[in-house]
């Protein structure tokens, strides 16, 4: 038993009469004194304190205990030791001790939260080489990822302005079908007076007249049933022009589908060629994508052109891939953008080029006199990758149906060098005769 815990004992009868001399019959006479002046405080409610050597405690009175008297060896005494505790002297409570650690706890200011919350991530001069590295590497890592984060968005938004921009473009094409001419007239009149600053081409379509009047490089609408393409068609002076602006000539990196600036936007020539970008987010080209397959080709095998003049169905025969630098394959280019032959010798040799690159055979027969009109895009089965699909003009008086039934699937089409490459293949025609128109 510690020290502590035995002050905080009751004293026992035998250590009360030690402490009394109780046992020395010589000292009665003191004892006695002694012993009447604790019953007197006692009873006059006080407390008092022992002359002996108590080590430092203080007994005090406890007033709801009453004194007994026991007898002892024939001797009467009284019983005072259930009336006084020890109580140590200047002792303090454990809980206030506590309470007052807690008082004394220093709180953080903000700033210092905010210090300490950065300290994690800048590199000081007390950190060690690799703890620098590391604060390095996380820094990198965070602003890569903020800056993932805020491309994205701005990539969504472009997308819904995009799809917006679209929007209003279809919403300004005039719907002529359920007019008559004296109607037609009309509109034409008020066409005039609202754009009076505008010079509409003579015989162009009122369908079209209101996205002139916005852009007087607009050339025609082109449609693919079955697929989300549905957008009008450009011409500039170049062919780059409109690659990275949009319809309104703002910035857009999708562009504008646009036609090559050698074709004639006013007839159709022998290959009427339009550009568009492919875009992941699927708008634009992408959707030619359908065409690398033969289920693709059959459920879209029709492309429809409007100029401004006039509108055109083309049947889908053929679609292949091909490079844009000559480097991709043994310094050859093969040119899909030819707009006119110059024999019928130069133009069937085209055709045959065609159909022995193209993905399927779709059995339709190609004339010299035929048009035929090319969409070109961006593909991704090698760097500068191009597809490339294709459609022969449906003559007047023809069905605009296709019968594709006996459309079948290329075994060995002929890809550029760098295809084969890709594929860690061998290249069958490497031996073939470039095709030049």
């Amino acid at each position: 038993m510690t020290e502590q815990e035995k002050n905080n004992e009751m004293l026992s009868f035998e250590e009360l009469r030690k402490k009394l001399n109780m046992d020395n019959p010589s000292a009665d006479n003191e004892t006695n004194a002694d012993f009447e002046k604790l019953v007197e405080d006692i009873e006059n409610g006080g407390k008092t304190k022992s002359t002996d050597d108590f080590s430092g405690v203080e007994i005090e009175k406890v007033d709801s205990i009453q004194p007994k008297i026991i007898t002892e060896n024939g001797k009467d005494f009284v019983d005072i030791t259930e009336q006084y505790v020890k109580k140590p002297v200047n002792s303090v409570d454990d809980s206030t001790v506590k309470d007052n650690q807690k008082s004394k706890k220093k709180v953080r200011t903000f700033n210092e939260i905010f210090s300490d919350f950065f300290k994690g991530f800048i590199p000081l001069k007390k950190d060690s080489a690799r703890e620098k590295i590391r604060k390095i590497v996380m820094d990198i890592s965070i602003v890569a990822i903020i800056c993932c984060a805020f491309a994205f968005v701005d990539l969504i938004k472009q997308y819904n302005e995009q799809l917006q921009k679209e929007d209003d473009t279809k919403e300004m094409i005039v719907e002529t079908d359920e007019m008559d001419d004296n109607q037609y007239v009309q509109a034409w009149q008020e066409l005039f007076a609202q754009y009076p600053d505008i010079q509409f081409p003579e015989g162009m379509n009122l369908r079209y007249s209101y996205l002139y009047a916005i852009n007087q490089d607009l050339v025609g609408w082109l449609r693919i049933g079955n697929t989300n393409l549905d957008v009008q068609v450009v011409q500039a002076d170049d062919n780059d022009y409109y690659l990275r602006r949009d319809f309104y000539k703002k910035t857009s990196r999708y562009g504008c589908p646009y036609l090559d600036f050698k074709n004639d936007p006013r007839y159709l020539d022998d290959n009427t060629v339009i550009y568009g970008h492919h875009m992941t987010d699927g708008l634009m080209f992408s959707n030619l994508d359908k065409y690398k397959t033969l289920e693709g080709y059959k459920d879209s095998p029709i492309i429809e052109y409007n100029t401004l003049y006039d509108t055109y169905y083309f049947k889908v025969f053929a679609a292949f891939i091909t490079n844009a630098e000559a480097e991709q394959d043994e310094g050859y280019i093969f040119n899909f953008t030819v707009t006119d032959f110059t024999t019928d010798e130069k133009f069937n040799g085209f055709i045959k080029e065609v159909e022995k690159r193209s993905i399927f055979n779709s059995g339709i027969k190609i004339q010299p006199d035929d048009k035929i009109i090319t969409l070109a895009t961006c593909s991704y089965e090698f760097h500068e990758a191009r597809l490339v699909v294709m459609g022969k003009l449906i003559r007047e008086g023809e069905e605009t149906t296709v019968d594709t039934s006996g459309a079948t699937l290329n075994t060995s089409p002929k890809y550029p060098q760098a295809w084969y490459d890709a594929k860690s293949t061998t290249n069958p025609y490497s031996a073939d005769e470039d095709w030049m128109p």
